[in-house]
């Protein structure tokens, strides 16, 4: 009897362990071949047949289908460019330049998967043809709760959420192109 629950314990154990180490590769690792670029991580070869088991069961845990290597590029941030965790009650500022792409949009995802709500009057995502930018081409995205001037990206509520950065037919997607561009920053403003 007593050999049956220490067995039992073992056995519970294991499993607990093992959920919780692929619970953790799925929610907090970025996969096989995964490219990052200060607080951005993209996976390239998502798609390909010889994408990783990790990446296949983030891709199902996020409900999102990744883009085909001819179609682009998706850009990831879960923290800031200090490596703090991205969060609702913060505001943000997103600014900088997108490697050369056709279209780019960025959407505000809560950590369930499903996009964050806008706050009133505004909307939780944005596309590159709808963005006042500098003369040198750059530009700056508020990302609050409260109506800011200029580009906008409306969030509300609270908890944890992510950046998605999608690059549309881009160069970025060969493999020879992946370590040269430069993303944009995300700097932590007020916190309420």
């Amino acid at each position: 009897m007593r050999s049956s629950i220490i067995i039992l314990i073992v056995a519970l154990a294991g499993l607990l362990g093992g959920a919780s180490s692929a619970w953790y590769a799925i929610q907090r690792s970025q996969g096989l071949g995964a490219i990052t670029i200060g607080p951005w991580t993209a996976t390239p070869y998502a798609s390909a047949g010889e994408v990783d088991p990790y990446t296949i069961a983030k891709s199902v845990v996020e409900g999102s289908v990744p883009l085909g290597a001819t179609e682009g590029l998706a850009f990831n941030a879960i923290s800031d460019s200090e490596g703090r965790d991205l969060s609702l009650s913060c505001d943000y500022e997103i600014s900088g330049n997108t490697p050369t792409a056709k279209l780019w949009t960025l959407v505000a995802y809560r950590a369930s998967g499903e996009p964050v709500k806008p706050a009133p009057g505004g909307a939780s995502a944005l596309y590159s043809g709808a963005i006042v930018r500098f003369s040198d081409g750059s530009y700056r995205i508020s990302l609050s709760r409260h109506a800011k001037p200029g580009n906008w990206l409306a969030v509300s509520g609270g908890g944890a959420f992510r950046l998605t950065l999608r690059l549309y037919d881009t160069s970025v997607s060969g493999s020879s192109q992946l370590d040269a561009p430069q993303m944009p920053a995300i700097i932590r403003g007020a916190c309420r």
